[in-house]
């Protein structure tokens, strides 16, 4: 019986890049509070959504928000963060270039799947006025 021995440390791996959500699509602390002064929101089921249209051409950026209050668990606020940046990243192709958006992490997001919290996103960007329907 090996009991509790230490086993060495395996390198993990990085994901390839395109899997990944490019730094350059995040947003800085100071994009998040111009997004919130001048943009405005659409409240779905699992998140909520703010926009700002800086009417630019190149692209925008997404910044994620899960507050104690809402999800005072770590591992849930972590999860809702990941659901919606991966949201995000399956769906910018259709998604208007210079539009700047932050996502807000609902109580009903705890547990949701990432297939409905990709749906209510679709949701919000169609009612907001930032989806393309054709790539």
């Amino acid at each position: 019986m090996r009991g509790r021995q230490q086993e060495a440390a395996r390198p993990v791996a990085a994901p390839p890049p395109a899997l990944c959500l490019p730094r350059a699509l995040r947003l800085s602390p100071r994009c998040y509070r111009a997004v919130f002064d001048g943009g405005r929101s659409l409240a779905g089921r699992l998140l909520v959504l703010w926009v700002l249209n800086r009417g630019s051409a190149d692209a925008g950026g997404v910044g994620t928000v899960a507050s104690k209050r809402t999800l005072p668990l770590a591992v849930a606020r972590n999860r809702a963060r990941r659901l919606m940046r991966e949201s995000y990243r399956l769906n910018r192709h259709n998604l208007k270039s210079g539009v700047d958006m932050v996502l807000v992490a609902r109580a009903r997001s705890r547990g949701a799947a990432c297939a409905a919290v990709a749906e209510d996103f679709r949701r919000l960007c169609r009612q907001a006025g930032v989806w393309r329907d054709a790539p």
